[in-house]
């Protein structure tokens, strides 16, 4: 026996037409159809039965297409009567569209049967695309695909696409607009499936379909009868377009048209159902640790009673602004009502207004969720009180005072420390929020090595939950704090990877904080015009929480690019724009003061300079000591202050190269110059490992001879031989700019764009360099790009000659 089982329009009855065609045996083929009030022909199989009896030299090919009837007990038990007893001699082919009541279990142990089914008439890849250009239209291959999963390669939905998509200009959106539940495919499915279908089957079919995935036990929840998974094996078997998801063992799904057709029709003819059926959906979920899934049911019922409780106690409110669930949440509770009472209703609200920045309606509503439980059940404390206290140290970092921001956020991690580890890991987006909110308050404080250690924590937190868009932001930050505090080729790496997640495809778009992270990167090293065009870049980025602190530093980099420029005016209104709009508390808004003294000291205004840090929050920093040691420099004092001694290496490298260059200075001005050398030496020992050129740029004029290109000390420092760097600062009161040299690029190499280096050195072909490395073609002229786009070359053996002169390869060897 051949059984052909497949739901409607799977092209059954053509494919036997097509056969019957081509057949040219001997056997002779005889057809009966069945139809609906008439009689199945179950005679006539006992006829031919008998007459088979008569003639051993027939062979008979009985084909029996049943369209959308069922084969009764009476005609099963004949035609198995008919099969067994006429072995060889008989050659059966069911036409159906469920599994006839046959012992097809004995005929596969027997080898009698072959079984063409769904899978086997379903339309592949190549196929797909022929009919289409059948019906003239043409599709990318990325269109085919995303047509055949939304059909699953039944026939007669992509005839019924083709249809719908001839003519049109724009075939994906064509694509796209193709449902089930509207125009002729919907009355299709209506009049050859739904209604083909028992009463029984049908209100199953109805009843859950509301679900992406059935499963027995959510099967009963929905319809209130008993159901196992035999159940779902037999409705699948027969054929109602509902199939096994691969993979599981007891999860099955709806073809996508069909289930947009149900839900449109379970919506228009029973909407109060509808509602009821996704209440008890969500319930489910609910109970059986599907939070999100729960939600969205809740959702769409209208609960958002429920919808809020099952975010708020899963620990996931924070899913509203960070982490891969981000993008699932926001649209659902786009339409949350401001009127709904309740502590978990406030919750949400405030989060909605963090992730749109309104920190004050955030602050609002986290007052009146506060406020409702205390007016509730103790027991609620326990779950909204943690979801609370993350949101209260989300917003405390954005404001304007770094040291109750902290204590605030400490708060809320101590009081994610106190849940239980369960739902800590299970859901990481409060703890990533919190790591990120304390490494980017630390970070304003000045406290680097703490600020590195929370971003770090953040990462892997993010690497661990698949975060990948709040991965790029967070390296981001992280090397922001690397380049502040001197670690120029780390931030260098960290700039690095994330830009291999953006060119991934796993990041839409590089992060403004990446941006910034470069820009200050590229300013300390002297590659002013890639800083420039970082600017500019980040100026265009999409804003973030971020945002307020990545200001402020790009308007130090700003102010910094400007002075290199000679106009330093724009420079200082620049640092006094941004440090109004940031606020004069921590280390970055006193960094904002200080950058302003050191220009007042340029422009040859000691006093003036003196008179900002002396009214500054942060007089006592070191920076500011060091800028008031300069100043009074300048001033001509004869007894300058001592500057300060700075023996902590949690000190931004700036600072410390700072400090030598002041004393430096100071010798020259009291005639000590062997002291002098010997302090510029200090500094430029201190600086060379990541090739920190700023501070001598901006250096105080008495040391410009000293660092002269023909002087001992460059000769001993060729990492330092860049124009821009080796001129003198152009920011004299009344000097003209001279015209911008070329920079050398200096970024620092990764690992690997070093190794390439070294072989690109011993000029080794880009094969033998991918051999040598066991890497791939193409990534070694990844890392060849880079590295010429670092040490701004247009060439490899440029790129070598750069290399040598800067220190980052051997000596030369001699010609």
């Amino acid at each position: 026996m051949t059984l052909i089982s497949a739901p409607a329009g799977f092209g059954k009855t053509l494919l036997v037409d097509s056969w019957a065609e081509l057949y040219a045996g001997p056997a002779v083929v005889t057809r009966a159809v069945l139809e609906v009030g008439g009689e199945q022909p179950a005679a006539m199989v006992e006829a031919l039965r008998d007459n088979l009896r008569g003639d051993d030299r027939d062979v008979l090919i009985l084909v029996v297409d049943c369209g959308d009837l069922t084969i009764t007990p009476e005609l099963g038990r004949s035609l198995d009567r008919l099969i067994r007893g006429n072995a060889g001699r008989v050659r059966a082919v069911l036409v159906t569209r469920s599994d006839p009541s046959l012992p097809l279990h004995l005929y596969r142990l027997a080898g009698t049967v072959a079984e063409i089914r769904a899978a086997d008439l379903a339309f592949t890849t190549d196929e797909t695309a022929e009919l289409m250009r059948r019906h003239k239209v043409e599709l990318t291959d990325s269109e085919v695909a995303e047509l055949l999963a939304r059909t699953d390669g039944w026939p007669a939905g992509l005839m019924f696409a083709a249809m719908n998509l001839a003519g049109k200009a724009d075939a994906a959106q064509g694509i796209r607009e193709f449902r089930g539940d509207a125009g002729n495919i919907s009355a299709y499915l209506m009049t050859e499936v739904l209604d083909a279908q028992p009463r029984e089957l049908r209100e199953f079919l109805l009843r859950t379909c509301i679900v992406d995935e059935v499963r027995p036990a959510l099967a009963a929840a929905l319809t209130g009868r008993a159901c196992d998974l035999r159940s779902l094996q037999f409705i699948s078997h027969g054929n109602s377009f509902i199939r096994p998801v691969p993979g599981t063992a007891d999860c099955y799904t709806y073809q996508p048209l069909f289930r947009e057709f149900l839900r449109a029709y379970l919506r228009f003819e029973m909407p109060d159902a509808a509602r009821a059926l996704h209440v008890a959906a969500a319930t489910w979920f609910a109970e059986n640790g599907r939070p999100l899934t729960a939600i969205r049911h809740a959702v769409a019922a209208g609960d958002w009673q429920h919808a809020a409780r099952y975010l708020v106690e899963d620990l996931d409110v924070a899913g509203l602004l960070v982490g891969r669930r981000r993008r699932r949440l926001t649209p659902l509770f786009a339409g949350f009502p401001d009127e709904l009472d309740g502590s978990e209703a406030g919750v949400v609200r405030a989060a909605r207004a963090l992730a749109a920045f309104d920190v004050d309606r955030c602050t609002a509503e986290l007052g009146k969720a506060r406020a409702c439980l205390d007016q509730q059940a103790s027991g609620r404390s326990q779950v909204v009180e943690p979801a609370i206290s993350v949101l209260q140290g989300a917003c405390a970092s954005l404001g304007r005072d770094s040291g109750i921001a902290l204590g605030v956020v400490l708060n809320a991690e101590a009081r994610l420390r106190a849940t239980s580890p369960e739902s800590a890991v299970a859901r990481p987006e409060s703890r990533l929020l919190v790591a990120a909110c304390k490494g980017r308050v630390l970070l304003e404080r000045g406290d680097f090595p703490a600020a590195q250690a929370a971003l770090s924590e953040a990462i892997a937190i993010a690497e661990d939950a698949g975060a990948q868009e709040a991965l790029g932001h967070l390296f981001g930050m992280a090397a922001l704090v690397e380049a502040v505090w001197g670690h120029l080729r780390r931030a260098g790496e960290l700039v690095a990877y994330a830009t291999e997640l953006v060119e991934s495809g796993s990041q839409p778009a590089m992060p403004q904080s990446v941006i910034v992270a470069e820009a200050w990167l590229r300013t300390e090293q002297g590659d002013l015009p890639a800083a420039e065009a970082m600017v500019q870049r980040a100026a265009e980025a999409a804003p973030t929480h971020n945002t307020r602190v990545l200001a402020a530093a790009l308007a130090l980099v700003r102010a910094r690019l400007l002075r290199a420029g000679g106009d330093l005016d724009l420079a200082a209104a620049e640092l006094r724009a941004a440090s109004y709009s940031y606020g004069a508390q921590g280390w970055l808004g006193q960094a904002l003061i200080v950058d302003e003294a050191k220009l007042l000291v340029a422009q040859h205004q000691p006093q003036e300079a003196i008179s900002v840090i002396k009214h500054s929050q942060g007089r006592d920093q070191v920076g500011s000591l060091l800028v008031l040691q300069r100043a009074a420099a300048e001033a001509g004092e004869r007894q300058p202050a001592q500057s300060p001694r700075i023996t902590d290496r949690a000190a931004a490298l700036e600072t410390q190269v700072d400090s030598w260059l002041i004393q430096a200075d100071v010798s020259i001005r009291t005639g000590d110059t062997g002291r002098s050398g010997l302090c510029l030496e200090r500094a430029l020992r201190l600086a060379a490992p990541e090739h920190l050129r700023r501070p001598f740029a901006e250096a105080p004029p008495s040391l410009g001879r000293l660092l002269e290109s023909t002087g001992d000390l460059v000769r001993r420092h060729p990492w330092l031989r860049a124009e821009s760097v080796l001129r003198r600062d152009r920011t004299a009161a009344g000097r003209r700019p001279a015209p911008r040299p070329e920079v050398i690029v200096t970024m620092s190499l990764t690992s690997k764009e070093h190794e390439v280096l070294e072989y690109l050195a011993e000029l080794l072909t880009t094969e033998e360099i991918a051999a040598t490395m066991y890497v791939s073609v193409n990534t070694v002229r990844s890392h060849v790009r880079s590295i010429l786009r670092k040490l701004s070359a247009s060439r490899r053996n440029e790129a070598v000659r750069r290399a040598w002169e800067l220190g980052l390869l051997p000596a030369r060897p001699e010609a």
